[in-house]
């Protein structure tokens, strides 16, 4: 949310910008895996079902991003960015249990779907995009659904 801006403020173009911003964060979540591995334990097959939607996703997401004209990049990003500040502003807050490793199995669809719309919208504009899959993990996770935790 921070470096998109100041990366315009620099002087580049929206559409560099946005590539600008994606690839350092893109390396630091591979890099980080090894250091996880303790909090990882018994969560391959959610790590995998979240692995492949945020795949699908930000391929998806990057080839909109590659076949849109830049003039439509810069009047979707507005719209894009305010949306993602209102998810995060409506995030439901983290608490000791909701950071607790659970069983792989407490992964539904409705995480999938939505790790793979968020990852879309990382795909296409990275800013907060972090933070929006976040949210989304605290919002789905396990039987408490995405409507009872946003209301």
């Amino acid at each position: 949310m921070f470096s998109y801006p100041a990366l315009l403020a620099a002087g580049l173009p929206p559409t560099t910008a946005n590539v600008t911003n994606t690839v350092l964060p893109a390396v630091g979540n591979i890099a980080v895996v090894p250091s996880s591995r303790r909090e990882l334990t018994g969560q391959f097959d959610a790590a995998l079902r979240i692995g492949v939607a945020c795949a699908a996703g930000s391929a998806v997401g990057v080839v909109l991003l590659l076949l849109t004209p830049p003039g439509v990049f810069e009047r979707v990003v507005p719209f894009l960015v305010g949306s993602a500040s209102l998810l995060i502003l409506g995030r439901r807050q983290a608490t000791a249990t909701t950071l607790q490793p659970t069983a792989g199995g407490d992964v539904t669809w409705l995480s999938v779907i939505g790790m793979f719309a968020v990852a879309l919208y990382g795909g296409y504009l990275a800013a907060a995009s972090g933070v929006v899959i976040l949210a989304l993990l605290l919002a789905t996770r396990g039987s408490e659904g995405l409507l009872r935790s946003y209301f």
